[in-house]
């Protein structure tokens, strides 16, 4: 599975105006990095496009099936399925922008009741 462009950005965006971006990843090298660091006993270091990420996945997986660790054959997206593209085509009135937002707002809570991010004044 790889996102699509658009509802990648659409995660960014979401991360970003809830204020979370300072807690991103700088690039998926760093990604990487952070997920080996935690293997090996590391403290982990909490990121919320990549918790997006995780969720949309595993929902999509839950909901779809395993087909969609496989490629499809329209050469979309480098011929991997996009896990909200999946919602969108298979649940009715799924609005992703929403969706997304929705999962946005749980993260930042969490984030805040962790003292991660500010709590709003």
């Amino acid at each position: 599975m790889k996102f699509c462009m658009d509802h990648w950005n659409l995660c960014r965006a979401a991360v970003d105006d809830r204020g979370m971006t300072p807690l991103v990843a700088a690039d998926g090298a760093e990604a990487i990095e952070r997920t080996v660091e935690e293997l090996n006993g590391g403290t982990p270091k909490f990121d919320p496009l990549m918790s997006m990420h995780w969720h949309w996945t595993n929902s999509a997986l839950e909901a779809g099936g395993l087909y969609l660790m496989g490629q499809n054959d329209t050469g979309e997206n480098e011929g991997h399925f996009c896990p909200v593209c999946e919602f969108v085509k298979h649940s009715e009135g799924f609005d992703a922008k929403e969706a997304i937002g929705s999962v946005a707002d749980q993260i930042a809570e969490y984030c805040r009741a962790e003292g991660l991010i500010p709590k709003p004044q």
